[in-house]
């Protein structure tokens, strides 16, 4: 026992104490966010001891181990205990977007943003009101999305094992594996409280973030750009996309962010860019209050522009619908969007993990924090949940907020 005692010492003290010098004074790992540097009460509180009335926290958790390791009487897993404390520690600071990930789950969030990976390609979040997994949306053309699986699906079962939100990890192992190999999704579909068993066979996800097509309409060829979530991958296929679209000529462009749950603010921030007359896109507040603001130059989109939203574009696509808003550029079209002013950044440990810290509000150019409360479009159109979780199969005749956007152009072309 002492051999185990002096084990959980040496390593939770080093690598607590590890965790938190990095957390606290180390960089990110990307130019997308701001970068907090410095101690705070926290650090000062842990070294402290808190209000535990022990000299300092290792002193009460090698007083709780060895309470464990001499009376409990089943197994004790001392590296998941270790992980646990980790993951405690960092949600206690009441955020839903600070997060401690291990090494697998890490290595997982960096394969999402890169816009690769082998799974069934969907997007997903931890819905805390029923403790599920809830699609966000299925990625567009992948297997998930090809299988039917829609927004607002909750995944009940993997392979016949039930799964919750709190144990979210476990369950997006569970969906990855090897391509060509199949796994069975279960969902709940909230429109009719129904079930339906999913096989899927798995395949190397090469994300594509953006489509477009011209819409031939009443003598007007209108560009319509959709972007499902803004990857590191999703700059470069806006680029491809949207020159391809000037080629033809077109007359304006309606660009589709409905159901964008976000992604990285520097992808975002070249996009818009490329949209917006030169000024302010947005900044960013952090704790001490210090701003950083980015710019569009001069250069723009030189035909009239719609954004179509609604209540799931969040994060990135607020900075987006924000700035085009802002500075009179476009017409924002739908319901209001999430409202997700926060700005996370990811700093990495040592040993493969990292924690994801939310380090700043992000504001439009009229000096709005929209968190909370979210863009409100130019042109309030609402639409059925049903038609909203089946953008991507919507026939243009059934996209009723597609088709305001389209009466709105005819009236900027004009």
């Amino acid at each position: 026992m002492n051999k185990k005692i002096n084990y959980l010492l040496g390593l939770v003290s080093g690598v607590a104490l590890a965790a938190l010098i990095w957390a606290v004074f180390m960089p990110g790992i990307g130019d997308d966010y701001l970068t907090p540097s410095g101690g705070g009460p926290a650090a000062s509180a842990l070294k402290e001891g808190g209000s535990s009335g022990f000299d300092d926290a290792t002193a009460k958790l090698y007083h709780i181990f060895r309470i464990i390791d001499s009376e409990f009487i089943g197994d004790f897993d001392l590296d998941l205990a270790i992980e646990m404390m980790f993951a405690g520690f960092v949600s206690a600071a009441g955020d839903p977007y600070t997060v401690y990930m291990d090494a697998a789950a890490f290595s997982m969030f960096q394969e999402n943003t890169d816009g690769l990976f082998v799974g069934i390609g969907v997007s997903i979040v931890w819905d805390e009101a029923s403790n599920r997994i809830m699609v966000i949306s299925p990625f567009e053309g992948s297997p998930a999305h090809e299988a039917g699986i829609l927004p607002g699906d909750k995944i009940i079962r993997i392979d016949g094992y039930e799964v919750f939100g709190d144990g979210m990890r476990e369950a997006i192992n569970m969906m990855r594996g090897e391509a060509g190999t199949e796994v069975v999704v279960t969902i709940l579909r909230s429109t009719d409280n129904s079930t339906h068993d999913f096989t899927i066979v798995r395949e190397v996800i090469q994300v594509e973030t953006v489509r477009g097509h011209v819409i031939e309409d009443d003598g007007a060829n209108i560009g319509y750009i959709r972007i499902s979530q803004f990857d590191r991958v999703t700059h470069e296929q806006f680029v491809t996309v949207y020159n391809r679209l000037l080629e033809q000529n077109i007359d304006g462009l309606i660009l589709d962010i409905r159901n964008n749950p976000g992604g990285l603010l520097s992808v975002v921030n070249r996009i818009t860019n490329m949209l917006v007359p030169e000024g302010i896109i947005t900044y960013t507040e952090n704790v001490r209050g210090e701003r950083n603001y980015v710019r569009a130059d001069a250069q723009h989109i030189q035909v009239p522009l719609v954004v179509l939203v609604n209540g799931n574009s969040a994060s990135a696509s607020e900075v987006l619908s924000g700035a085009v808003r802002d500075s009179g550029i476009g017409e924002i079209v739908g319901t209001t969007t999430f409202g997700k002013g926060l700005v996370q950044n990811v700093f990495d440990m040592p040993d493969g993990s990292a924690i994801k810290v939310t380090v700043a509000r992000f504001f439009t150019p009229a000096g709005i924090c929209i968190n909370g409360e979210g863009i409100v479009p130019n042109y309030y159109v609402e639409m059925p949940q049903e038609l909203t979780n089946n953008l991507s199969r919507l026939a243009q005749e059934d996209d009723i907020q597609l088709l305001e956007a389209i009466r709105i152009m005819h009236e900027r072309i004009e």
